[in-house]
């Protein structure tokens, strides 16, 4: 069977300028937004990738630079109803959109994955749960959910500190069966100083602006 088929991406994003607000510290304005255009278009190729297409990725933003650049791409693009309301609310708008577009399955995946690629989507799809099971990727701390595939009848997100466990109690109340999916890939997000650090002294790949800045350290 193609899990792919009837699968849709929703993917949030703050926006261009306001992403990644904690890295304030180690990162001025200009950099901070180029390096969230390019995880945003990063992402999208790895989705455009597995999908076969980026129209079953339904990105939802509030920023205008932010759908813009989704839909050069080939993504299809909502705006955020109420920022004010947060990213919970966000998901459960995209998901709305996307089960309204044909989706069964939804793969909620965020935009501060540096590290993402094809083999962390096929271990996320691999594990043998049926559609109405639920898939967490846990982060590397065991305590956040770093990517999450669920129904597309699923509104009822919980995302935020400690949200694996609140989204495994969710899933278990509603009688379905949780999976749970560790990669190495999905389990690094790129949140703290302390990431942003980690990721700088890896063997990663960094965006050409980022390995000239590490190249002259």
């Amino acid at each position: 069977m193609n899990k792919n088929k009837y699968l849709h991406v929703v993917l949030p994003h703050r926006g261009v300028a306001a992403g990644k607000s904690r890295l304030s510290a180690v990162l001025d304005d200009a950099a901070r937004s180029e390096l969230n255009r390019w995880l945003l278009s990063r992402t999208l190729r790895i989705v455009a990738a597995c999908l076969g297409e980026a129209q079953r990725c339904v990105v939802v933003s509030p920023c205008i630079s932010t759908l813009t650049l989704a839909r050069h791409a080939g993504a299809s693009t909502l705006t955020e109803r109420v920022p004010a309301l947060g990213l919970n609310a966000a998901l459960a708008q995209g998901a709305a959109y996307a089960a309204m577009l044909g989706a069964q399955r939804l793969l909620i995946l965020p935009c501060d994955l540096p590290l993402l690629d094809i083999a962390a989507w096929e271990a996320m799809l691999a594990l043998p749960g049926s559609d109405g099971d639920v898939v967490v990727a846990p982060d590397r701390h065991g305590t956040g959910t770093n990517a999450m595939l669920v129904d597309a009848t699923m509104r009822a997100f919980a995302f935020g500190a400690g949200s694996l466990a609140r989204h495994v109690a969710t899933a278990t109340a509603r009688g379905a069966r949780v999976w749970t999916c560790h990669h190495p890939a999905l389990a690094f997000d790129l949140d703290t100083e302390a990431d942003f650090s980690q990721w700088m002294h890896s063997s990663a790949a960094l965006p050409p602006f980022l390995a000239a800045r590490r190249a002259a350290a």
